[in-house]
C-alpha cells in the first residue's frame, strides 16, 4: 500500500532529482474530484478537461497519481526561488545571501549573493587547511552571484570576500556533511598550493564522484551514484553516466552534463546505453560509447551525438567493420567479445582512437569511413585477414596492450594508454595466484603508420602496481602525467584461497601518482577504494583551453538556464482505441502494479514472464483511449515507454497481459 508522507521542500527536491536522475519513483496519493460546468458536461476540478458521462468509471474508485517529474523544472524553482530572495532583500558584502549546497547534491558548493553600489570586481578566498587556499576573482558586476568550490566537508570554512572599492568580509560557512570516504594516504607532496586543482574522481567500486587535493583532503562530490568515466567539457562542466540503468547490466542510461554546484544542465539519452566512456569533439559533439541493439553483442559501439538536438549523427559498428574482413573472428556466443572502453579523436589523423580490451587491444578507425587505420594488439587475437592493418612492435621496452584502458593523444601526437597487462581476451575466472607476477604500466607509443610499426617511449609501473581493471593515464593542462592504479590487488588478498579469483576478490585500493614535465613523482597517494578514472583539473576552469586569454583569470558570476532532456530515441507509437474498445475496460478488475515516471518516460519496476505478453492502455476520462506495446511473447521487455506522442492530459492506467484486462488503479499526467 502507498502511503502519504509530508516532506520539507528541500527534502522534496533532493526526491524529484533523485528520481529523475536515479529512476526511483516518488509516488503520491491523490484523489480525484469534478464539477458541472452547464447542464451536461462534466470537468476535472483544476483543468478544462471534460469528462465524458461513459467514462466516470474512472472516477468511482481512488487512484494513485505517478509523478511524472523531471529534474530540470526542479532545479529551475530552486534557482527561481533564491534569486527573488535576493531581489528581495539588501544583501551587501557585510551582509551576504548565502546558500550552501543550493541544488541538493554537491555539499561541498555554496552560492554567495550580494549586491554592490558600483560595478567592480570582487576577489574570493577559501581558506585552506595547509596553506593551500582558494583565491578567484570575479568579474566587474552590481549584483555578484560567487560560486565556491572546494569546500571541506564536516568543517567551518573561512571564506574572505574583498571588493576593488577596499571592502573585506571573512565569513563561516558551515558544511557538515561528510561522505567518509575510504583512508586516503599521501606518502608524497611536492606540489605545494595547487589553487583549487584537484583530483576528480570516479569509481563503480567506492564513493562514486568525488574530487581530492593533494594532501588527500575530499574538497567536492555528489551525492548521486553517477559512475563510469569522466570527461571534462570545453564549458567547464564534467559529462558523467547518469546512474539510472541502461538496456543491460553493464550500461547506464545515458550520461548527464552537471557543473560544480550539481546543477545538471543536460540528460543525452542513449538508446543503447551508455558504456565506459565519452570525448568531446571540438564542435561540442559527444563520442558516446554505447551498444547496437540490434545485434546480440555489447560495447562494440560509437555513435556521435548532436549537443543540441541529442541525436544521432554518425555511428561506427566495430563488430560490422571487423565482420567485413573476418565473418569468423567473432564466435557463436561471444557477446563480449570486444569490450570498449575507452574512446579520444586523434585530430591530426582524423581517426577515432580506441581500447578494444577483449582484443587487448588498440583501434584506429578513420573517422570518415570507419575503415581499420591501424591496430596495436598481439597477432594471436586477430586472424590472418588482419596482418596489414596490425603494427610490430620494436625495441627493447616495447610491450603489447593487455586488458587495457584510458586511451589518449598527446600533444605532440603520440599513443598513451593505460596498460593492465592482464589477458582479458575470453575472459575466464582466473585464481588470484597467478596474478602475483603481473604486472601494469602507464605507456606513451609512438606509431609509424607508414611503416606499420610501434615503439615505447615512456613507461612506469610495475608488479607493485598491477590493477586488473579500470585505472587511467591522463594529463593535466601543463602535460603532467597522472597514473591511477584503479583497481590494485591490495595487500590483504589472500593469494592461496584457492576461492580466490579475479572476480570474487574484494580487497582492492587505487595509487594515485603526479609525474612533472621531466617525469619526476610529485605526488604519490593511497586510497584505500577503487577507482575508475581520475582526472586532474583547476575546479574552477575545468577546461582552461576554452577560455580566452583576457579572460582566463576572471571567473563570470554563477548563471544557469533551465536544462534540457535529449534522446537518441523515438517516442513510441500507439494504437488508438474506439470509444466502444475503451468501455470494455469498465469491468477489469484491479492489479496493484508499480510503476514510474520521468520525463514522459514510463516504467514498469518489476518482471514479466517470458511467455507473456504486456500492453499498457491510458484512457483519459474524455473517453480517448491509446494503448502500447511494452512486451511482445518471447521478447524481451521495453525498459520503458516514451510518451512524447501522448497528447496533453490526465490518463488512467489499464494494463493488457494475456487475455486479461486490470486496472492498475493509478493515473498519470502529461503536461
Amino acid at each position: 500500500m502507498k502511503k502519504n508522507k509530508k516532506m520539507t521542500k528541500k527534502t522534496k527536491m533532493y526526491t524529484i532529482i533523485a528520481t529523475t536522475v536515479a529512476v526511483m519513483a516518488f509516488v503520491v496519493m491523490g484523489v480525484l474530484f469534478f464539477t458541472t460546468q452547464g447542464k451536461d458536461d462534466l470537468v476535472i476540478e483544476g483543468t478544462k478537461e471534460k469528462v465524458n458521462e461513459n467514462f466516470t468509471f474512472l472516477l468511482e474508485e481512488e487512484s494513485t497519481a505517478i509523478n511524472n517529474d523531471d529534474i530540470f523544472s526542479g532545479q529551475a524553482k530552486i534557482r527561481d526561488e533564491y534569486l527573488a530572495q535576493y531581489k528581495k532583500g539588501n544583501y551587501t558584502v557585510e551582509n551576504p545571501y548565502v546558500l550552501t549546497n543550493p541544488f541538493l547534491i554537491s555539499p561541498q558548493s555554496a552560492l554567495v549573493m550580494f549586491k554592490t553600489t558600483k560595478s567592480e570586481k570582487v576577489t574570493v578566498t577559501i581558506k585552506g587547511k595547509h596553506n593551500n587556499d582558494i583565491t578567484r576573482t570575479f568579474e566587474a558586476s552590481k549584483d555578484h552571484f560567487i560560486p565556491l568550490y572546494g569546500l571541506y566537508g564536516n568543517y567551518k570554512n573561512q571564506v574572505v570576500i574583498k571588493t576593488d572599492s577596499g571592502k573585506s568580509k571573512t565569513i563561516e560557512i558551515e558544511v557538515k556533511e561528510d561522505p567518509k570516504p575510504a583512508n586516503v594516504k599521501v606518502t608524497e607532496n611536492k606540489l605545494g598550493n595547487t589553487n583549487g586543482e584537484f583530483y576528480f574522481a570516479t569509481s563503480s567500486l567506492g564513493i562514486d564522484n568525488l574530487a581530492f587535493d593533494n594532501y588527500g583532503e575530499i574538497r567536492w562530490y555528489l551525492t548521486i551514484g553517477y559512475n563510469k568515466g569522466i570527461t571534462l567539457l570545453q564549458n567547464g562542466h564534467l559529462l558523467i553516466s547518469t546512474a539510472d540503468a541502461g538496456p543491460d547490466v553493464t550500461s547506464t542510461s545515458g550520461v548527464a552534463e552537471v557543473d560544480m554546484m550539481g546543477f545538471v544542465h543536460r540528460i543525452f539519452e542513449v538508446e543503447g546505453g551508455y558504456h565506459h566512456d565519452g570525448y568531446e569533439m571540438e564542435n561540442g559533439n559527444l563520442l558516446l560509447l554505447t551498444t547496437d541493439l540490434k545485434h546480440e553483442t555489447i560495447a562494440d559501439y560509437i555513435v556521435e551525438v548532436d549537443r543540441q538536438s541529442g541525436k544521432v549523427v554518425k555511428d561506427w559498428s566495430l563488430r560490422e567493420i571487423v565482420s567485413k574482413i573476418d565473418d569468423k573472428l567473432i564466435e557463436h556466443g561471444a557477446y563480449n567479445w570486444g569490450w570498449i572502453n575507452s574512446i579520444t579523436y586523434d585530430k591530426n589523423n582524423k581517426a577515432l582512437i580506441l581500447s578494444v580490451r577483449n582484443q587487448n587491444s588498440v583501434v584506429s578507425l578513420d573517422y570518415e569511413t570507419g575503415k581499420i587505420n591501424w591496430i596495436l594488439g598481439e597477432k594471436k587475437y586477430w586472424s590472418n585477414k588482419f596482418n596489414s592493418y596490425l603494427l610490430k612492435g620494436e625495441g627493447n621496452e616495447f610491450i603489447y596492450p593487455a586488458g587495457q584502458h584510458s586511451v589518449h593523444i598527446t600533444k605532440d601526437g603520440k599513443l598513451s594508454i593505460f596498460n593492465n597487462g592482464y589477458n582479458a581476451n575470453h575472459e575466464k575466472a582466473t585464481a588470484c595466484k597467478n596474478f602475483q607476477e603481473s604486472a601494469s604500466y602507464a605507456m606513451v607509443y609512438s606509431i609509424n603508420e607508414a611503416n606499420k610499426t610501434a615503439t615505447v617511449d615512456w613507461k612506469f609501473g610495475g608488479k607493485e602496481y598491477f590493477s586488473y581493471a579500470l585505472s587511467s593515464f591522463t594529463y593535466t593542462e601543463n602535460q603532467h602525467k597522472v597514473f591511477n592504479s584503479g583497481w590494485h590487488f591490495s595487500e590483504d588478498v589472500k593469494y592461496d584461497d584457492p576461492d580466490c579469483n579475479q572476480f570474487s576478490n574484494d580487497k582492492y585500493d587505487a595509487y594515485i601518482l603526479e609525474f612533472d614535465e621531466n617525469n619526476n613523482i610529485v605526488l604519490n597517494m593511497h586510497i584505500e577504494e577503487s577507482k575508475f578514472e581520475v582526472l586532474k583539473s583547476d575546479i574552477y576552469n575545468l577546461a582552461q583551453n576554452s577560455v580566452t586569454p583576457s579572460k582566463k583569470d576572471i571567473i563570470e558570476n554563477y548563471e544557469v538556464e533551465t536544462g534540457k532532456y535529449l534522446s537518441t530515441n523515438e517516442p513510441d507509437e500507439y494504437k488508438k482505441l474506439s470509444e466502444e474498445e475503451a468501455l470494455s475496460y469498465k469491468t477489469s478488475e484491479p492489479l496493484f502494479i508499480s510503476y514510474m515516471m520521468y520525463n514522459n518516460r514510463f516504467k514498469l519496476v518489476g518482471a514479466v514472464p517470458e511467455e507473456m505478453d504486456m500492453k499498457v492502455t491510458f484512457i483519459a476520462l474524455s473517453g480517448q483511449a491509446y494503448q502500447y506495446t511494452l512486451k511482445e511473447e518471447g521478447k524481451t521487455i521495453k525498459d520503458f515507454l516514451i510518451l512524447d506522442k501522448l497528447p496533453k492530459g490526465r490518463y488512467y492506467v489499464y494494463v493488457n497481459m494475456g487475455n486479461k484486462v486490470y486496472n492498475a488503479t493509478e493515473y498519470i499526467e502529461i503536461g
